[in-house]
């Protein structure tokens, strides 16, 4: 992937100050404490308008965080001592969300876990669960573990199998973008992974009224294929969907990590894999029973992002596979995820 590079011929002052801390002595002994100053620094914004903190390191400036849209109040905070600078990004893609599973844990700023015993509405078989098993970061990929646990709620309801499932709901929600997502998935019948992203707040009505996408889904051991799509139209049952297949034309989607890529703006959605274009959906080819006066509706509204891997279900009804064909030394199926990123457009 090439990296984002912001031009750098749009740059804004930046009025820093240095801050020293004090620190007062004791009469006994204490561990040394280093001290390094701080630079305050304070711009001023645009409503709507993207900008990018960057430091100089080793000659060259190099992005600081996110890139960051102007609310038109000033942006202030404190950083290491250095020399700074803001840019303005214009037409490109700027970075403003990302996780890249460097840590040891999963990052619950970014990341809800999700606990669901019923199926998802689609007859699958697993119960969402919480438990870091099903869910885990490792050597900076994201591991979502599917294995062959019965789990049964207070209900009584049980489902023969266990797995997980994240979202960024309330914690990521974007209007638009362009959605970034390297990952290598897992390759036993029954087995259904999948990134999508669904309405936070669902103006439209229930599913699929409000709209979804699905960017990534794999059909259990058909490894050899992709698939993406997108549901809009009435609440069910009244909804309906568009989808296409891509396929892979050397290593498969278990064989190797692949780069999947989803571009939305108000007009079109498009999906890419390895950087090769497999789709375009146009607003012409999709309504909104609720909105239907509204060309963009429903994919006009804030939307967050989804990742988890189910098992069985509506999915797999025209094939002959089925989890409980797999041998027990086939588990844990796993999804790994070597990272998400999120880009938004600087016009």
């Amino acid at each position: 992937m090439q990296s984002i590079k912001p031009r750098a011929d749009k740059f804004l002052p930046v009025h820093c100050a240095v801050l020293t801390a004090l620190l007062t002595a004791v009469a006994y002994a204490e561990p040394e404490l280093s001290v390094s100053p701080a630079i305050a620094i304070r711009y001023s914004t645009e409503r709507g308008k993207y900008y990018q903190l960057q430091v100089k390191r080793d000659g060259d400036w190099k992005n600081v965080g996110f890139a960051a849209q102007g609310t038109g109040r000033p942006c202030a905070g404190l950083y290491p001592s250095g020399e700074y600078r803001v840019i303005s990004p214009s037409s490109e893609w700027v970075m403003v969300w990302a996780d890249e599973f460097d840590g040891d844990d999963l990052d619950f700023s970014k990341w809800e876990k999700e606990e669901n015993n019923y199926g998802g509405g689609n007859n699958e078989r697993q119960a969402y669960r919480t438990d870091p098993k099903y869910c885990f970061v490792k050597d900076g990929v994201l591991n979502l573990a599917v294995y062959r646990d019965p789990h049964t709620t207070c209900d009584g309801k049980t489902q023969p199998y266990s797995s997980a499932r994240i979202r960024t709901q309330k914690r990521g929600e974007w209007k638009y973008g362009r959605f970034e997502v390297r990952a290598k998935m897992p390759k036993g019948q029954g087995i259904w992974p999948a990134v999508w992203m669904l309405p936070t707040e669902s103006k439209y009505g229930g599913w699929a009224a409000g709209g979804e996408i699905d960017i990534i889904e794999s059909r259990g051991s058909a490894v050899h294929e992709t698939t993406g799509a997108i549901h809009f139209g009435g609440a069910w049952p009244r909804n309906t969907y568009l989808s296409h297949r891509y396929t892979f034309p050397e290593q498969d989607a278990a064989e190797a990590f692949h780069l999947y890529t989803l571009e939305w703006n108000a007009d079109e959605i498009k999906w890419y894999v390895d950087g090769k274009l497999c789709r375009t959906r146009s607003k012409d080819e999709w309504f909104s029973e609720a909105a239907r006066k509204d060309a963009h509706a429903p994919f006009d509204q804030p939307f967050h992002l989804i990742v988890n891997v189910a098992v069985d279900g509506r999915f797999f009804e025209k094939t002959d596979q089925r989890a409980d064909l797999l041998p027990p030394d086939a588990f844990p199926q796993i999804l790994e995820v070597d990272y998400i990123r999120v880009y938004q457009w600087a016009e």
